[in-house]
């Protein structure tokens, strides 16, 4: 982005009380840690129509331009990140003297943080797969809590959130797919339970949901969020933010209004600085039939985001099918709940980018509390048999509980399910699998993910398995895993050829993986 002064016209009805933050103050920063510098003007009228924009310049050459937000009162941010060591200068630029032409140096020192490795990218070199800014691969393994931001918010501590987020990286999810705000659900409205959470504490406008005030963003609601992507923050776990969320009771600004893009600019400007995020324009958007709508509002994303991070849409394949408009993302978010492999088949062959099946059913609650009644919910046996199955496929698995999906949260007891996923994760990790393709034609008696010749996960319900090892040029490796206790089983090394393999008896009714690697 060029090194460019901002110009904006002066907003009707903005006086300037009093400025504050002296100019030329230099402020130690680290890359890829989000930093406020913070300005104090008060302003009559909407604070919301004040422009106040960030003009970053760093080693290299590097420039980017960041929108600031109001933080309520008197307080003014522009929050930024630098995404290289050095020493940076920002300036600010608005229509409030107050505000206008602040100069902060910046000393950034390398980052100190073991699990943040900067914005989330598409990898060039294997373009349906992910990687971070600093080359560091990324497995994404999801978590769907729609209603993590609005648990016990009003609560500095936050509590039950960070034991729902402490619990999710201590299995190894390192995604989780949230709203920005969603009001309630039409299957358990209103306070069902102690442990429900719609409708939230706090409203993301101005005014309530039932008599919102759309020109006004609420500043404490989005301190409240805060603390929540902070929290993911210090994990290293990615937010795939939802901008908007369209069948949970919200009164939302009407579709292309000013207010709705002042809503999406805010959010951009609010959450940019944190490197571990990913833009959706809303969960269910396939409720939005306006797809000409939907286009402008991502690219608007676009325009607002300083830092490029990767834009996504919830579920709306008329768009993504359209040839022109399903361009404007930049990998796949799906929702299919049957056909598994043909879906992410299909996905991914029609723009040969990353599939994420954000939804493909639900484990059942340990204690029963009011919820969806969706037909694919299930025992955890048959839902991690689905991650499984989408997981070689080729796509990357979210993972959905009952008691902690939507607004009724309840992490504890853990569900049983939870802790086999991470056994998913680590035997991909273990692989290439960025090089690795599905090829369920090497397999008779399961499913088959692959690098032939190299590598090689069979998936296997039951009974014996014919697997084709013709690539392999020399002897391979071969090991059995139960997917529901970890427990593994070395057969040995094979030779090229065509192999009959019986899965453990003392496996019992779990599926296995049989994983095969070339000892070249």
């Amino acid at each position: 982005m060029p090194w460019t002064s901002l110009c904006f016209a002066a907003t009707a009805g903005a006086a300037i009380v009093a400025p504050s933050a002296a100019s030329g103050a230099i402020d130690a920063v680290e890359q890829f840690r989000p930093h406020d510098v913070v300005l104090r003007a008060k302003v009559k009228g909407n604070p919301d129509l004040i422009q106040l924009r960030g003009e970053l310049r760093g080693p290299e050459g590097a420039t980017l331009a960041i929108r600031g937000f109001h933080d309520g009162g008197d307080r003014w941010v522009v929050r930024l990140s630098p995404s290289r060591p050095g020493l940076w200068t920002l300036r600010t630029v608005s229509n409030v003297a107050a505000l206008d032409g602040h100069v902060r140096q910046l000393d950034a020192k390398p980052s100190s943080s073991r699990v943040i490795h900067g914005v989330l990218e598409i990898d060039p070199d294997h373009p349906r797969h992910f990687r971070f800014a600093d080359g560091t691969r990324f497995f994404p393994m999801g978590y769907e809590a729609d209603w993590l931001w609005g648990v016990d918010m009003t609560d500095p501590k936050r509590l039950l959130m960070n034991r729902l987020i402490d619990q999710m990286s201590a299995r190894s999810f390192n995604y989780v797919l949230v709203n920005v705000y969603a009001h309630d659900t039409r299957w358990a409205p209103g306070k069902s339970c102690e442990w429900d959470f719609g409708p939230p504490a706090l409203y993301a406008f101005g005014g309530s949901n039932d008599q919102p005030d759309h020109t006004r963003l609420n500043p404490a609601f989005f301190q409240a969020y805060d603390r929540m992507m902070w929290a993911l923050w210090e994990r290293g776990i990615v937010a795939h933010i939802m901008i908007k969320v369209y069948n949970k009771n919200v009164k939302w600004p009407k579709p292309g209004s000013d207010e709705e893009k002042r809503y999406f600019q805010y959010v951009v400007a609010r959450y940019q600085a944190f490197p571990n995020i990913v833009w959706d324009f809303s969960k269910e958007s396939f409720n939005e039939k306006n797809d000409r709508l939907e286009q402008s509002m991502v690219r608007l994303i676009r325009t607002e985001d300083a830092y490029g991070h990767l834009v996504t849409i919830h579920d709306d394949n008329t768009l993504l099918w359209h040839d022109e408009l399903g361009r404007t993302v930049d990998f796949q978010t799906q929702q299919i709940h049957a056909d598994y492999e043909a879906g992410t088949a299909f996905g991914r062959a029609l723009h040969g980018r990353p599939v994420l099946n954000a939804e493909f059913g639900y484990e059942f609650g340990v204690e029963k509390l009011p919820t969806h009644a969706h037909r694919n919910r299930s025992e955890w046996q048959p839902f991690l048999q689905r991650a499984w199955t989408v997981t070689l496929a080729g796509s990357y698995p979210v993972y959905y509980y009952d008691n902690t999906a939507w607004d009724v949260v309840k992490p504890d007891p853990e569900p049983p399910g939870m802790m086999r996923w991470k056994l998913l994760k680590d035997t991909l990790n273990a692989l290439p699998y960025w090089t690795m393709e599905p090829h369920n034609e090497l397999a008779m008696g399961g499913i088959c993910l692959a690098r032939p010749g190299v590598a090689y996960v069979f998936y296997v319900t039951d009974g014996k398995l014919i697997a084709n090892l013709r690539h392999l040029d020399g002897n391979a490796t071969v090991t059995w895993l139960d997917t529901w206790t970890g427990q593994r089983m070395d057969v040995g090394t094979r030779a090229r050829g065509v192999h009959v393999f019986e899965k453990p008896p003392g496996f019992g009714e779990a599926p296995a993986a049989l994983i095969v690697r070339s000892t070249k």
